[in-house]
């Protein structure tokens, strides 16, 4: 329904906010149970939540792109995604680019749930595709936002800030171009992997 599916993205998105507060009061009380909750945590936020709002029916697992899919769309859309990402090989070849990020291929693999739940979210308010890919990426936007603020711990906007965004806002490009949760995970996964690959002195010079 649309009203539980507000729910579970609002919890999403302030669910930062209250751990952040919480935690640091409650941290010294677990001992040796305070590293593997805090290694734990993010996993449970990123891939429990979802998996819950699916599993009670407050979101539509064809929504988030999990299901649906025909053989010729699979091929077509991996064809696309694969020639995307040949060509964005060959120019980081060419020319190099150190973005500003220290970002993980598990973060990534993390957020690509919750935004998947934002656009199935999305998708039970909005009269069309476009438009539920625009809302649950806006959801997406800002979520983000909040991770930033709570990690900076300061309203200047940074430009590492701002590849945080570009991530959300791709990750819907890329849904709103294929329909397929798996496909826009895998490309942001291998974009990833793409910009944190070590650049050789040789291929920098060229």
């Amino acid at each position: 329904m649309p009203w539980e599916a507000a729910v579970w993205s609002l919890a999403l998105i302030v669910s930062p906010i209250v751990v952040s507060w919480v935690w640091p009061r409650l941290r010294d009380k677990y001992g040796a149970w305070r590293e593997p909750l805090e290694t734990a945590a993010p996993w449970v936020y990123s891939l429990l939540l979802p998996y819950l709002a699916l599993l009670t029916g407050a979101i539509i697992g064809r929504d988030a792109g999990l299901y649906g899919h025909s053989l010729s769309g699979w091929v077509s859309v991996s064809v696309a995604c694969g020639l995307g990402l040949a060509a964005a090989a060959f120019f980081l070849r060419t020319r190099p680019i150190k973005l500003p990020w220290s970002h993980t291929l598990s973060k990534t693999l993390r957020e690509e749930p919750r935004w998947a739940m934002y656009r199935a979210s999305a998708a039970l308010w909005a009269v069309s595709f476009p438009v539920s890919v625009a809302i649950g990426t806006a959801l997406a936007l800002a979520e983000t936002a909040v991770w930033v603020l709570q990690a900076e711990k300061t309203d200047r906007f940074k430009l590492a800030n701002g590849a945080r965004l570009l991530r959300a806002l791709f990750s819907g490009l890329v849904f709103g171009l294929t329909r397929n949760f798996w496909l826009t995970a895998a490309t942001q996964a291998a974009l990833v992997t793409l910009f944190n690959m070590p650049r050789t002195k040789e291929t920098n010079n060229l």
